[in-house]
């Protein structure tokens, strides 16, 4: 045999061995793969079948952390009246005045609690509407169309409780006291009055949201009140009672 054949044959020989040794640890040596075989996938990464899925932020609400919610809606009234003026009894579910737009928004303080939370919010809405009509009822059953402009402003707070269904989803509900400013401009038969006042009364809310991957929370509420303002001027008292539909967007701070 050449000496060129004996090289051939022992580095044949090698080879095989080297193929055939068993490897006692089980594990394969990174150094000896191809670059282009490895890959390392981030820990922080999910799949989802053959995808890349990053799971959604699921926040933390800590006990006097602040959960701030705004919304906006329509307030749908059940009763809108004004007593006790010089221009009779003023009507204004028979016109415009039971449907206002309502925009708002406050906070709630989480005092207590895990999955079940307790604590107290704080909120105020906007709403108002402009050449609405109204109806006055004077002395003989005698009718009179008013057109008026009306501004609400309402600043309502008290204890709430929230509570956390899986992971994606919460419920609340609240209640408590209603501080109400409005201003009413009326014009009858081109008579223009105006006349403004603050008032009190109660309210009662509740809704449901739904957690976002961004780690923030969309949804619906309802919130119903009850409140009366004495208008200046002689104006008389408006009484107001019904119902706020609204949509929501709340995240933590």
């Amino acid at each position: 045999m050449s000496l060129r054949g004996a090289a051939e044959l022992a580095l044949t020989v090698v080879c095989a061995a080297s193929c055939a040794a068993p490897n006692p640890s089980g594990s394969i040596d990174a150094d000896t793969l191809p670059l282009a075989t490895m890959s390392i996938a981030p820990q922080s990464m999910q799949t989802y079948g053959s995808l890349p899925f990053e799971p959604p932020v699921v926040p933390k609400w800590a006990i006097g952390q602040p959960l701030y919610q705004g919304f906006f809606g329509a307030s749908l009234y059940d009763h809108v009246a004004v007593n006790g003026s010089s221009s009779g009894t003023i009507d204004g579910d028979e016109g415009d005045l039971d449907q206002l737009p309502v925009l708002g928004g406050g906070a709630q303080w989480k005092l207590a609690g895990d999955r079940m939370s307790l604590g107290l919010e704080g909120m105020f809405s906007f709403s108002g509407r402009a050449d609405a009509e109204a109806f006055a009822f004077g002395g003989g059953g005698a009718v009179v169309v008013i057109d008026v402009d009306l501004l609400l402003y309402d600043f309502y707070g008290g204890p709430f409780v929230s509570i956390d269904i899986g992971d994606r989803v919460r419920i609340y509900g609240a209640a408590g006291p209603v501080m109400q400013f409005a201003d009413w401009d009326q014009t009858i038969d081109d008579v223009y009055q105006d006349g403004d006042g603050f008032g009190t009364g109660v309210y009662t809310r509740a809704g449901i949201e739904f957690l976002l991957p961004s780690g923030t929370y969309i949804g619906f509420g309802a919130r119903w009140s009850d409140t009366t303002v004495d208008l200046s001027n002689g104006l008389g008292d408006l009484e107001m009672e019904g119902v706020q539909i609204v949509f929501t967007v709340t995240r933590a701070e």
